[in-house]
């Protein structure tokens, strides 16, 4: 007998038939399912999108999420469909399995990097460490988160610059809420120029701020210690842009002290300006 008479009869026209209505069946289910998620995952993104401000951070980390759970729900959807499809043509998915599994040790020895990459991507979403929108800094470097990936990480610099960063190699994270850095500056007064010190620092840093762009908002006074000996202290809050922040902090304890001087406002002996930063979250990466 001819082969393909011999192939013929292994394998008839009629069951060929029927494992290509199946094999088609599956791919068709697979691409439904795969759409039906997508676009089920969408919306719960445009509702993530759509919170109110109250739930902010929540909204977020959120979309972080269905980001990544899109990626994962395709991968399953493809596997379950190829498991399949191979049922129907008569090869056994366990052989294909064990010799991937041991095809990806194999590969997972020489890229260490990628699995340190992965594995601390998912921590920092697991565990919430940022989110989509958030302003931070990552290993000093300041900017809007805009991706989180299991195996980078996308920010976005005040300049446009577009950064990524290696998961693995993430090893700070800094955390803006408000998007500026708290600072609490310590300014001390004579007791009979406490009101005149006051406005003079207000003038001090918005002036600064006019050269410079440093302030994310106004300052403001928040307290008046009064010392016994020699006056009284007066503490300012200063919300400063995280772009900013070196520069505040290496110019703006002198600037005052300089300008109040010249204002007749000179600090009592054995004062300084004191600026203390008041950090907002921070996490140490993988």
């Amino acid at each position: 007998m001819l082969s393909w008479e011999r192939l013929l009869a292994e394998y008839p026209p009629e069951m060929l038939f029927a494992h290509g209505l199946k094999i088609a069946g599956i791919v068709v289910g697979a691409l439904v399912v795969n759409f039906l998620a997508g676009r089920a995952l969408r919306r719960l993104e445009q509702r993530a999108e759509l919170a109110e401000s109250a739930k902010v951070l929540e909204a977020r980390r959120a979309v972080t999420v269905v980001g990544l759970a899109s990626s994962v729900v395709r991968w399953v959807i493809f596997l379950v469909a190829t498991i399949m499809v191979l049922g129907e043509l008569g090869i056994s998915a366990v052989p294909v399995l064990a010799g991937a599994g041991i095809v990806g040790l194999a590969v997972g020895f020489g890229a260490q990097t990628l699995v340190r990459d992965i594995v601390s991507g998912f921590f920092i979403i697991l565990e919430g460490q940022l989110a989509v929108g958030d302003k931070a800094e990552i290993n000093a470097v300041y900017g809007v988160v805009d991706e989180i990936g299991l195996r980078t990480t996308r920010l976005i610099a005040p300049g446009g610059q577009i950064r990524y960063f290696s998961n693995g190699a993430i090893a700070s994270i800094v955390r803006y809420p408000d998007g500026a850095a708290p600072y609490l500056l310590t300014v001390p007064a004579a007791a009979d120029k406490v009101e005149d010190t006051r406005q003079a620092v207000l003038d001090i840093l918005a002036d600064l701020d006019r050269e410079q762009e440093v302030l994310a908002a106004a300052p403001q006074a928040r307290a008046v210690i009064e010392l016994p000996t020699y006056g009284r202290v007066i503490r300012f809050t200063v919300a400063v842009l995280p772009s900013a922040k070196a520069m505040f902090e290496a110019k703006a304890p002198a600037r005052v002290a300089a300008l109040l001087a010249e204002r007749g406002l000179t600090l009592p002996p054995g004062r300084e300006v004191a600026l203390q930063s008041e950090s907002p979250s921070a996490h140490n990466g993988d």
